[in-house]
């Protein structure tokens, strides 16, 4: 097809079926760019069109779209963005995922704008893309081997540096429903996307990059936007100081300081003489190697490499780890030694699996077995008590592999607590499926909505943030209940526009001001848009996101929180004696975002307001709004 490039877009959308091997290339949707931007906006927009309602995410129907956003790749801070969204084994509804690294540049490069799989190979393989189409080889010899293992083996066998590979490792081959995508050391984390490329019997995603730049809007305007949002980053007092510094490590200290680290599986929060141990200083005295960059240009190389000198597993090293692996994999299970969380960190990434949902279910295994509900036997002779470091160990590689009690471990906390019952249920920390975050809502109240009325479950981002306001803003009551919706929602909508779908790194727009952000994504897409345009764009793609989610199934009783939140407090801390009113947040937040009380869809008057009426040409979406 003939495709006329637009501002930051070339204006294709590739199309590749793994098993038949056909391709097709189609126009991309204009008017879709100019409601959701990019990325995770545009990625959703193409699910939302390709996926037929009630498709089983292991079904060769089921697409992998991936897309970058406008900024993607340009000279913007943190640009080294790409989105991927399909429907998630894990949960059963809509999922999205973020990387930093290789995979967001080099998409932008290599001719399209969103490349979208489907199918399933008799045989395994891997797709190359690039500047001549698209290839699809042979990957038996890489099946079986590890995320590392086998993009060393691509690079050779294609003789080039000059590409981006995004591969699954054992646990994606295995279909564990929340293994992950791995592009270099970076992770596409959530819902279980791994699961569904193995289910395709694909190995690799590999892009090369070409010769083609970035094309920009208003080359000119797009400078002077970047410099002043890079100025922006270097003087905000996080962006340059604690980020830089300790990484995503330095929230550790706010929410052990803050009383909000969840620990020994939420039943009370990390103690400060332990906690202190988890610390960004002690990460960076002990295990650092050096900083780097989640991809350039990055002013503050976030991402710590890393590795352990000494004691059992010495010799381990990760790019990491992030602080909700800390937490999941470390606190939650009652650990507090760096050396062990990047040992297993580092199998994760290997294995591809991730690091929050595997952390969070062995949690609740160990207290499932000190409370005798999983005895010796069960657990294969593992002693599974909170803060055995080696069972943790063991039950990630055998997580991954499927095997023993790992194969357990695999199915995720929503599954294995309705083979234990015995009420269990209560203390599975997950919200629709997905393991949740490590910001406890009992002091944090509108975390209790992000996870609860979230995209794609148990996130502690896609569906807001409020830790920040929450525990710095004198003015905010972190443990009232109500009032806590505008906060959700503007953080939310911020950054499913701004980083999400615009293509920059979610923790440096912290540092840059709405309308610097607007004036990129405007001046690199060549759309106008202001800064409250980008925020209604961010409620477009919110909105969307929660169709797609109605039409999958979901409803408002689907719209849930951990029971151990709403009806127990922890027994000491700041945080002693709270509880989540969680009928009442629920019911503001329906009343602000207009959605139906029982289905939970968008009324026709909020798909309105967003330019969203064309959804309901969906008969199944049609069906379900009032």
């Amino acid at each position: 097809m003939e495709a006329t490039a637009r501002g930051s877009w070339w204006g294709k959308v590739l199309f590749a079926d793994v098993g038949t091997g056909e391709t097709r290339v189609e126009e991309l949707d204009r008017d879709a760019v100019r409601d959701f931007i990019g990325g995770r906006g545009l990625a959703a927009f193409y699910l939302f069109k390709n996926l037929p309602a009630g498709t089983d995410p292991l079904a060769p129907e089921n697409p992998l779209v991936f897309a970058g956003g406008p900024l993607s790749g340009t000279s913007c801070p943190g640009s080294a963005r790409a989105a991927l969204a399909t429907k998630s084994p894990q949960s059963g509804i809509y999922t999205f995922a973020i990387t930093g690294g290789e995979l967001g540049p080099a998409l932008k490069k290599c001719g399209y704008d969103v490349i979208i799989l489907t199918g399933k190979s008799e045989k395994p393989v891997y797709v190359e893309v690039g500047p001549n189409g698209v290839h699809i080889r042979d990957a038996a010899h890489l099946w079986g081997l590890d995320t590392q293992v086998t993009q060393e083996l691509i690079r050779k066998e294609r003789r080039s540096e000059d590409i981006a590979i995004t591969c699954i490792g054992q646990g994606g081959e295995r279909l564990v429903p929340y293994a992950c995508l791995i592009n270099e050391r970076r992770a596409l984390g959530r819902g279980g996307a791994g699961a569904v490329m193995g289910s395709k019997n694909v190995k690799a995603l590999v892009i090369k990059k070409g010769g083609k730049g970035v094309p920009l809007g208003d080359p000119a305007a797009f400078r002077v936007a970047s410099r002043n949002a890079t100025a922006q980053c270097r003087k905000h007092p996080f962006t340059s100081g604690p980020l830089a510094s300790f990484g995503t490590v330095s929230t550790v200290a706010v929410t052990v300081n803050g009383g909000i680290m969840p620990a020994d599986n939420w039943q009370r929060m990390a103690p400060p003489e332990l906690g202190k141990q988890l610390f960004g200083n002690v990460l960076r005295e002990k295990y650092l190697l050096k900083d780097v960059a989640s991809g350039d240009p990055c002013p503050s190389k976030c991402s710590k490499l890393t590795v352990v000198r000494e004691g059992p597993y010495a010799g381990s090293s990760t790019e990491g780890p992030e602080y909700e692996t800390i937490y999941a994999l470390g606190s939650a299970c009652g650990i507090y030694d760096l050396g062990v969380i990047i040992h297993a960190d580092m199998l994760c990434d290997l294995y591809g699996i991730d690091t929050m949902s595997v952390g969070v279910t062995i949690a609740f295994a160990m207290e499932c077995f000190e409370k005798g509900l999983l005895t010796i036997k069960d657990t294969g002779g593992i002693d599974l008590r909170f803060g055995n470091a080696d069972a943790l160990v063991k039950l990630v590689h055998d997580a991954a592999f499927r095997q023993g009690f790992g194969e357990k471990i695999a199915i995720g906390s929503r599954a294995l607590a309705a083979e234990i019952g015995h009420g269990s249920e209560a203390f599975a920390m997950h919200t629709k499926g997905v393991e949740v975050g490590g910001y406890d809502p009992r002091g944090a109240k509108g975390m209790a909505l992000v996870y609860g009325c979230g995209p794609r479950g148990g996130c502690h981002h896609a569906g807001g943030y409020t830790v920040t306001a929450e525990l710095s803003n004198p003015n905010i009551d972190r443990y009232a209940d109500s009032g806590k919706v505008p906060i959700v929602l503007y953080s939310r909508n911020r950054r499913a526009a701004a980083a999400d779908s615009g293509g920059t790194c979610a923790f440096l727009t912290v540092g840059m001001e709405d309308a610097v952000l607007a004036e990129m994504i405007a001046a690199a897409s060549g759309d106008p848009m202001t800064a409250q345009e980008m925020i209604v764009a961010g409620d477009r793609i919110s909105t969307l996101e929660r169709v797609i989610n109605v039409r999958e199934g979901l409803r408002a009783d689907g719209d849930l929180i951990p029971s151990r939140l709403i009806t127990d407090s922890v027994p000491e801390g700041s945080t002693a004696g709270h509880t989540v009113d969680w009928d009442l947040m629920r019911n503001e937040f329906y009343v602000a975002c207009e959605l139906d009380p029982v289905t939970s869809m968008p009324t026709k008057a909020k798909l309105a307001k967003l330019n969203l009426e064309w959804v309901l040409d969906d008969p199944t979406v049609a069906s379900l709004v009032g």
